[in-house]
């Protein structure tokens, strides 16, 4: 699996939107995924929005800071932004950027996070 493919699924379920990310998010991507998601974001209107991250391959520091700004967006204003199935990779990097905190608000698995939260 090579570049960044986006899936965007606005009524994946009742009040839960789904932006699914494949491959490899990196700085050339960057852009094409703050649009996507902060698009998905307004479309979502006030659905939570799952962003499912068990088929990143890797993620780089440009593509990881797109996540904490969407993060950071919905936090202030809504709705509600979960990062679901981080591989461990991505794990990493939030890991090496200090970033950790930031998953606190990531679950491991759709399942964990329909029990937390209502969907």
């Amino acid at each position: 699996m090579s570049a960044l493919s986006i899936e965007f699924v606005p009524d994946a379920m009742a009040a839960t939107a789904m932006f699914h990310m494949r491959g490899r998010a990196s700085y050339r991507e960057a852009g094409q995924l703050r649009k996507e998601l902060f698009d998905a974001i307004a479309v979502s209107g006030d659905k939570n929005l799952v962003v499912l991250l068990e088929d990143v391959v890797s993620i780089d520091t440009a593509a990881m800071a797109v996540l904490i700004e969407a993060l950071k967006e919905t936090h202030d204003r809504g709705p509600d932004l979960y990062l679901i199935c981080p591989t461990e990779s991505v794990r990493m990097v939030f890991r090496l950027a200090g970033l950790e905190d930031a998953l606190t608000r990531c679950f491991a698995c759709m399942a964990d996070m329909e029990q937390r939260i209502a969907v």
